[in-house]
């Protein structure tokens, strides 16, 4: 699973307001455009809003520096078909982005948990560097990295024998299936495509998804996803509408 987007991102207009208060930021800017330009520059950035000409060429130039420049903070790898595919999350004065092999950018993050949650979150089988995927198995919150019940898990699902078994989710989503399968009426109901829908909905709600499966975790009978949202408020809100 690559979802490729995510909503805690901004593009370089609006990440470039956070580089404007930093004073080494700044300093390079200005060496870049020159004293003449500079201020307009410095206004641009502050504002979000990378217009004209020198707009293209101060977007041209942080784009290229936080490129070469940033430093890792955070380095996993996704782990697929016996093979390691590096992943990190690099810095630059503040900002974050994701990086990963054969994978393009989604954008900026202003916040580096949410840069390391969307990194374990947006690919299957992602570990931290240092971690072994034969032994540590177990499906952990993207969020608070915890493998217990939290606030952030939305739904627990079976989708072997198409069943919620845990998350704030659990007991409205069992009775939406019911209710679809008891109104279908039809003994060569295919439940398949109707159950993808449903947790289709439950997916436009979530900020991330993770799943398990007998290949990945040893003693598994089924393939489960895990829904998650970042924060409680979230949770509760996504229980509402989906209600």
């Amino acid at each position: 699973m690559d979802k490729g987007f995510s909503s805690d991102c901004v593009d370089l207009g609006e990440a470039c307001k956070v580089l404007a208060k930093n004073h080494s930021v700044v300093t390079l800017l200005k060496k870049e455009v020159g004293d003449k330009d500079f201020p307009q520059a410095l206004e641009m950035m502050k504002s979000g809003k990378l217009d004209g000409d020198l707009g293209a060429s101060v977007h041209d130039f942080f784009l290229d520096s936080i490129n070469n420049e940033a430093v890792p903070i955070w380095s996993g790898f996704i782990f697929q078909d016996n093979d390691r595919w590096p992943i990190r999350v690099n810095e630059y004065h503040g900002i974050f982005w994701v990086w990963a092999l054969e994978s393009e950018s989604v954008g900026y993050f202003l916040d580096a948990n949410r840069a390391i949650s969307f990194a374990r979150s947006n690919w299957e089988n992602v570990y931290e560097d240092g971690e072994d995927p034969e032994e540590d198995a177990e499906i952990r919150c993207p969020f608070c990295d915890t493998t217990d019940n939290c606030d952030h898990l939305l739904l627990l699902v079976d989708e072997t024998f198409r069943q919620a078994e845990g998350g704030v989710l659990y007991e409205a989503f069992n009775a939406k299936w019911a209710k679809i399968v008891t109104e279908a009426d039809d003994p060569d109901f295919d439940e398949r495509e109707p159950f993808d829908e449903l947790l289709d909905e439950v997916d436009s709600l979530a900020d991330s998804q993770l799943t398990a499966s007998p290949d990945s975790v040893p003693g598994m009978s089924s393939n489960y996803s895990y829904f998650f949202c970042s924060s409680k408020a979230k949770t509760m809100a996504a229980l509402k509408k989906f209600t």
